[in-house]
């Protein structure tokens, strides 16, 4: 019997490792550039972040100096005669500012009013007594007001700048112009407040709670037997809703411990940064409390608050 001899295999070898793909390269150097890029982005060098994306930090700007164009209302706590103050880089939660009110009747051009270039929008408040009223502003398609009487309403622009109206009525009619602005308000202390007799009944610095609060806090006892509270150089973590409130706490330090304590409300807080005037309610007693406090309706929340020091 003839010996078959078995196929001679050949040795086997290792599989050579691929040449490096052209493709991992380009990745390796896009993933480089995208650091890079990163990196230049997020440290804002030669303020390329700016120009791409804008600042997040608000240009300068004049705070107000009243609550009212050119000057505030009559009012128990109308400010003395108000100081230039420096330009700011602070914003308020935004409040509406009043510009002008116009009165007439039937068709006309009232007088022209100017809105501010940094204000983010303005509104009519609007009566008449008969018939249909229409008020439009050039520039602007649709009517910022077109409406029946007698029942009033608002109306909103956002144009800046001068402004001349068109009324359109069959009877008198009343519009209230007021703008919105988010800049804050440097009103000085109010005239009851540097009256005569008037003394100091207490005074704190805001500190936090749930939120940024900084400035001072006074408490006044005017000569006239009411109180009144300044807010001077403050900044509260913008929201809308928000109210002052006094606390027989002699300083809370959260929202819930607050809630918990005698409390009663001051006023509600349109403004959140500069310095402003407000009145305490006729009847309440502020030497009954310890604190003032920064309180966020909707949310429950304590901001801020100042331990109220001194005479009470």
């Amino acid at each position: 019997m003839s010996r078959v001899d078995a196929p001679v295999l050949p040795e086997p070898h290792a599989p050579e490792a691929p040449a490096a793909a052209p493709g991992r390269r380009a990745l390796a150097w896009l993933g480089f550039v995208v650091v890079l890029a990163s990196a230049v982005v997020g440290s804002n060098v030669f303020a390329v972040r700016d120009h791409l994306f804008g600042t997040v930090t608000p240009a300068a700007a004049p705070p107000a100096a009243g609550r009212a164009v050119g000057g505030a209302p009559a009012s128990p706590d109308t400010p003395t005669s108000a100081v230039p103050a420096a330009a700011t880089s602070l914003r308020s939660s935004p409040w509406w500012q009043d510009v002008t009110t116009l009165q007439g009747s039937g068709a006309t051009s009232p007088a022209p009013f100017t809105i501010a270039a940094n204000a983010l929008q303005w509104r009519v408040q609007w009566t008449c007594s008969t018939g249909h009223l229409t008020v439009r502003v050039p520039k602007q398609a649709k009517a910022v007001v077109d409406g029946s009487c007698p029942q009033g309403a608002e109306g909103y622009s956002v144009q800046k700048g001068p402004q001349s109206l068109q009324v359109t009525a069959e009877g008198p009619w009343k519009l209230t112009i007021a703008q919105q602005v988010d800049v804050p308000l440097v009103e000085p202390p109010s005239a009851a407040m540097t009256a005569a007799g008037t003394k100091v009944a207490g005074t704190g610095s805001l500190y936090n709670i749930d939120k940024v609060g900084t400035g001072k806090v006074t408490l006044y006892r005017q000569a006239d037997g009411g109180y009144s509270v300044r807010l001077e150089d403050f900044f509260v973590s913008p929201n809308v809703d928000l109210e002052l409130r006094l606390s027989s706490l002699e300083a809370p330090h959260s929202s819930d411990e607050f809630a918990a304590a005698p409390n009663d409300l001051v006023t509600v807080m349109d403004v959140t940064a500069g310095s402003v005037n407000y009145a305490l309610p006729a009847g309440l007693d502020p030497t009954k409390y310890k604190s003032i406090v920064v309180w966020c309706v909707p949310i429950k929340s304590a901001y801020a608050a100042a331990t109220l020091g001194g005479p009470r």
